[in-house]
């Protein structure tokens, strides 16, 4: 007994030290936390919509579709394109993104879930450089909590790189009731270059609503969520949307 609560205890320590961390580069409008879930055989079509407003009224906007699959119990693989445009200019396509989540842990059989994402991103901008993120993800169930953290290293790569990796986050509270809607907190942000963390940085965090709804052998799920900045460097407000149509 006395082991298992130094494991949970463990856990909490771990996840609010997620929670914990400041940022650098910012993260984009329409970021998500990912989850070390996977189903095979699983199609999932997911879009997703930021906004975000800066001192002086800058604006920016995004939004990103994605089209997912279930490779088998441990790989999920999916391709996002993303769009977006600055103070009311025109949309324009800005990057190709490959996401692979890989679950190390089945779901509920440990005392914690344990995944690893990975992805590369194609932007179409030939003056900016493609990029690679990989990293850990955490989710651990304490009561009718269910606690979430991404750890994600970034690294450009091409052109006008610099040669720098990068570490950021997100985290996710969410407290379960009705699958019909559930109240969270969400939080993102960046740490900036390993060997000179902390030195600029930006985070935001604020509260988030959960629901899902079935429809025969398809899962719609949603979330939504209204993020404060916390820092000089970060957004003053970033409201985010994610639908996900899940079909099995």
């Amino acid at each position: 007994m006395n082991h298992r609560i130094a494991q949970s205890a463990f856990a909490v320590v771990l996840i609010a030290g997620g929670f914990a961390i400041a940022g650098n580069a910012r993260a984009g409008a329409a970021e998500v936390v990912y989850l070390p879930i996977v189903e095979n055989g699983e199609t999932e079509i997911e879009l997703r919509n930021g906004w975000r407003e800066f001192d002086g009224g800058h604006e920016e906007h995004a939004s990103i579709l994605e089209l997912g699959r279930g490779m088998n119990d441990h790989w999920f693989a999916e391709v996002e394109i993303e769009q977006s445009f600055e103070d009311g200019g025109p949309n324009h396509l800005e990057s190709l993104e490959w996401e692979n989540i890989f679950a190390l842990t089945e779901r509920g059989k440990y005392w914690m879930d344990f995944g690893i994402f990975a992805s590369y991103e194609h932007t179409f901008n030939p003056l900016d450089p493609d990029g690679m993120k990989i990293g850990p993800m955490f989710m651990k169930d304490i009561g009718p909590v269910t606690a979430n953290v991404n750890l994600l290293f970034e690294r450009e790569i091409g052109k006008g790189a610099s040669h720098e990796t990068g570490l950021g986050y997100t985290w996710q509270v969410r407290w379960h009731g009705s699958e019909a809607l559930e109240f969270g907190l969400q939080g993102i942000g960046e740490l900036g270059a390993i060997g000179h963390l902390g030195q600029d940085h930006s985070q935001i965090a604020g509260p988030a609503i959960f629901g899902a709804h079935h429809v025969g052998h398809s899962t719609i799920k949603w979330n939504a969520g209204v993020l404060g900045g916390l820092d000089r460097n970060a957004p003053n407000v970033t409201i985010r949307t994610q639908v996900e149509i899940e079909m099995h």
